[in-house]
């Protein structure tokens, strides 16, 4: 069947409905799914334009990370429509992949986190130990984990030094580290701890040079303070005596040097016994 030829008029008319109609679809279209605006159509999601608009990702549009497709849209706007909730049902879940297609992109113009000492960790060696939003999706919209999210699943107790010194995990543990594993590294301990006289301890140059912190020191015990026993197996001379087997009574933390002052504090009656040299001199420990 052979189709009626369009008078110059209709044709007119035509391109005139079809602008009419295409342009305000476009636009609609954009609005609704590239500018976050729209999602403020909703009274609900107030807090949430709030809180983004002054994130880290506010160049990014909602549907950068909320992927929905058209069928779960209208069910959304239906929903607000003949329900009228007054409250946020529906968890948000997003998977790491799309977390990854930014993070771990070599974009430069994202934090990259693949090959990362703590995301190598939790994320990426295949065992999928956590999810992107369970550290960083507990807050709307404000992605830095809380303080205390390390605690929700690693079941360490405060203590003593985090009480006094305010540290928070990744004091400690770096998970940007590209350089080294998620456990301390000496230079990461030392960043704190060097020259603290305050703290009782003094770092020589020699100070244990052959042994890392970690394995004297481990901060999430009650007692900080190291066995040297553990290490130091073969005791002998004076070291035998019930009276001298608390190594930091004698020995200077980080040193196996003694000091006069260190005997005579317990030897008092020696204070004066020949001042010149060291007790160690005369009365061998081994």
């Amino acid at each position: 069947m052979k189709l009626p030829e369009l008078t110059r008029r209709n044709q007119v008319l035509l391109v005139i409905a079809l602008f009419v109609v295409l342009i305000p679809s476009v636009y609609a279209y954009d609005y609704t799914q590239n500018n976050p605006r729209f999602c403020t159509t909703c009274h609900l999601m107030n807090p949430a334009y709030e809180t983004w608009e002054v994130s880290a990702m506010h160049d990014l549009t909602c549907h950068s990370c909320h992927e929905t497709d058209m069928v779960e849209s209208l069910g959304h706007v239906v929903e607000v429509l003949t329900k009228n909730p007054d409250e946020v049902t529906k968890e948000t879940n997003i998977d790491n992949s799309l977390c990854e297609t930014c993070h771990a992109s070599n974009d430069s113009q994202w934090l990259q986190v693949a090959g990362t000492a703590g995301h190598e960790v939790h994320i990426f060696d295949g065992v999928d130990l956590a999810d992107c939003i369970d550290c960083h999706g507990q807050r709307l919209h404000v992605f830095e984990p809380p303080e205390d999210t390390c605690i929700q699943c690693h079941d360490v107790e405060t203590t003593q030094v985090e009480v006094l010194m305010g540290t928070h995990c990744v004091s400690c543990h770096d998970f940007t580290a590209t350089d080294h594993e998620l456990i301390p590294i000496d230079q990461t301990c030392l960043q704190c701890h060097e020259e603290q006289d305050s703290m009782g301890a003094s770092f020589p140059a020699d100070a244990h040079t052959d042994t890392a912190c970690k394995n004297c020191h481990n901060p999430h015990e009650e007692d900080p303070f190291p066995d040297c026993a553990s290490c130091h197996t073969e005791v002998s001379g004076l070291h035998t005596v019930d009276s001298h087997t608390d190594c930091t009574s004698c020995h200077i933390p980080h040193s196996e040097e003694t000091l006069r002052e260190n005997c005579v504090s317990c030897h008092v009656d020696k204070v004066d016994h020949y001042v010149p040299v060291t007790c160690s001199a005369c009365h061998g420990f081994s």
